[in-house]
């Protein structure tokens, strides 16, 4: 397959109804638009605090810890409680604290995916927009038409009323476009942190590079480096083993048979513990990576079966085109009527609608495979 660069300038456009507003716009872009939305954000400003309490807890406990495990207490239960338990929370107050961090990015990373979401969501909402209005003026004339075929007897009453019901309930559901369009708007500038206007236009970057010139195994390990719900798992193994590798190195030290049954009993037991809760995080952590990679592999092929759909969007596209002169045609030897005429050319719209919407979801999920890539 050949993959080339789409070139998207994707811009804002502000549409009330069929009237042109005079109003000034506020122009941004991406970057400009992420600016405002990361100085809005509570949740990324409270990250840094996070941050911090997470570090001092590292501290705390970094102090409060043995400097070194020491593997001669005869006692392994105190061994435990004296010597791996400290040590061990130290190793999982550093992780946490490392953790804060790696949210604090993440944060930053969602809200960025969060707000070219938005800014696509008002640039869909704005092309069902334009398309109601067209379909508006199309069923509004049809109903013209209707009752000047009526009124000439060409039809009956009950074919009217039921052609006219079908109609104006059409019609009627057109109201939910807008609905769609003010929605989007609210949450943008709701991300945005400024007030719910329409007097905004965003220039929205172009985010597509063929994939054959991606290093698409880099950008695996900069996923798995800093998606935070692996490294949460990966962390716990760590900790877990940890734990065990210093259980075991004392556990293998002592002679069993010098001790009571009970006492020997205890002691199997706290290994066991031990081993079953290393090997559980392993197997969760292998779970977890196993799902990554799928959910990785998913992600590729998705952008490509995008990618396909925009070359076939652009044949059609080109067919209908060259049969718009035809259509012109017969519509100026009055061999089809003016609706048939505007149907036929509102289908090449359509489908330069549909190019846009895929070419802006290609936009996003390029975004999202990229966005952990420095």
């Amino acid at each position: 397959m050949k993959f080339k660069i789409l070139p998207l300038l994707l811009i804002f456009t502000l549409l009330l109804g069929a009237a042109v507003s005079a109003e000034p716009k506020f122009h941004y872009s991406f970057d400009e638009a992420f600016d405002m939305a990361l100085k809005s954000s509570s949740e990324y400003k409270s990250k840094d605090n996070a941050i911090s309490k997470a570090y001092d807890n590292f501290e705390k406990l970094e102090k409060a810890a043995p400097r070194e495990v020491k593997l001669n207490i005869s006692n392994f239960k105190k061994f435990i409680t004296d010597q791996v338990d400290p040590y061990v929370a130290v190793e999982k107050a550093y992780s946490s604290y490392q953790q804060a961090i790696l949210d604090r990015d993440s944060t930053k990373i969602t809200l960025a995916l969060n707000l070219r979401s938005a800014i696509i969501a008002v640039q869909n909402a704005e092309m069902e927009s334009e398309k109601a209005n067209t379909d508006e003026n199309t069923w509004e004339e049809e109903l013209k038409l209707l009752t000047l075929r009526l009124e000439q007897s060409l039809i009956s009453k009950t074919e009217y009323k039921s052609k006219k019901a079908d109609l104006e309930n059409k019609i009627e559901g057109l109201a939910k476009t807008q609905d769609a369009l003010e929605t989007a708007y609210y949450n943008l500038n709701s991300l945005l942190g400024r007030e719910d206007e329409k007097d905004i236009i965003v220039n929205l970057d172009d985010t597509v590079i063929p994939l054959g010139k991606l290093n698409l195994e880099q950008i695996k390990k900069d996923r798995i480096k800093k998606d935070t719900g692996l490294n949460q798992k990966k962390n716990q193994r760590y900790a877990e083993k940890v734990y065990f590798d210093l259980v075991e190195e004392r556990y293998l030290k002592y002679d069993l048979d010098r001790f009571t049954d009970s006492m020997r009993s205890d002691m199997i037991e706290m290994y066991e513990e031990a081993k079953e809760s290393f090997e559980a995080a392993d197997l969760n952590y292998e779970k977890a990576l196993t799902a990554f990679n799928k959910d990785f592999d998913e992600m590729i092929k998705s952008i490509i079966d995008n990618i396909e759909e925009i070359d076939s969007i652009k044949e059609e596209m080109l067919e209908e085109q060259e049969n718009a002169e035809f259509y012109k045609i017969k519509y100026e030897a009055r061999m089809i009527s003016k609706s048939e005429y505007t149907n036929k050319l509102n289908n090449i719209t359509a489908l330069q609608n549909k190019q846009k919407a895929a070419q802006l979801a290609l936009n996003l999920k390029y975004a999202k495979l990229l966005a952990y890539s420095d």
